[in-house]
């Protein structure tokens, strides 16, 4: 019941296979200047220091620049975030409470912010290319600064887009997204980015 937790830790926080490692760096910013708005299924799994599982959650991810996103977790539990850039919700329908925070406190310097600015990743990285392997080119990102709950991001990269984010955090456990049907720049209504509570749910937080 608490598969938001890795996102706010996390959060709070793309090349073929016959381009060079050298270039993965630049197609990940291409793809990240080029990109208005993206959905995608995902997978999201956490893991402990020594490899064992730990949660595993399945769902859909919408985001529309800037500030505005949506995680949909549909299994093994149905629960929502969701950003309008000023206001954070994170919606548990089982125990039909909502928590309400403010954008600017949740996600500041958060790693969920790399999909929604265009600025150099060497701003706030210090950027490593990390290979190839899985099938794709892997790009290694640590924070400039040690006021993070994570300690490092690797990116994978297959045909010009993100397929794959793995978060490693200060115990050393690991949050892995794997996005599938990725679709760049859908047209995408302001709209499904509020939230309304329905009757009878617990309202905790900012209103």
């Amino acid at each position: 019941m608490t598969f938001y937790k890795p996102f706010l830790v996390a959060f709070m926080f793309v090349c073929s296979t016959n381009v060079l490692a050298a270039d993965a760096r630049e197609e990940l910013e291409s793809f990240l200047d080029q990109t208005n708005s993206m959905k995608a299924a995902f997978t999201q799994s956490l893991e402990d220091h020594l490899g064992i599982q730990l949660q595993a959650s399945s769902g859909t991810f919408v985001l529309k620049r800037p500030g505005r996103f949506l995680w949909d977790y549909q299994t093994p539990y149905a629960q929502k975030i969701i950003s309008n850039g000023e206001k954070v919700w994170i919606y548990d329908s089982e125990l039909e409470q909502v928590s309400i925070k403010k954008f600017n406190q949740v996600l500041t310097g958060a790693p969920v912010m790399l999909l929604d600015q265009r600025k150099k990743l060497e701003v706030d990285f210090v950027v490593t290319e990390h290979g190839f392997h899985n099938g794709q080119h892997w790009l290694l990102l640590q924070p400039r600064t040690s006021e993070n709950d994570f300690k490092e991001i690797r990116i994978g990269m297959l045909d010009n887009k993100l397929k794959t984010m793995k978060l490693v955090d200060n115990f050393d456990q690991t949050t892995t997204l794997v996005f599938s049907q990725l679709e760049i720049n859908p047209q995408l209504e302001n709209a499904m980015f509020e939230f309304i509570p329905p009757s009878g749910t617990d309202v905790v937080g900012d209103y």
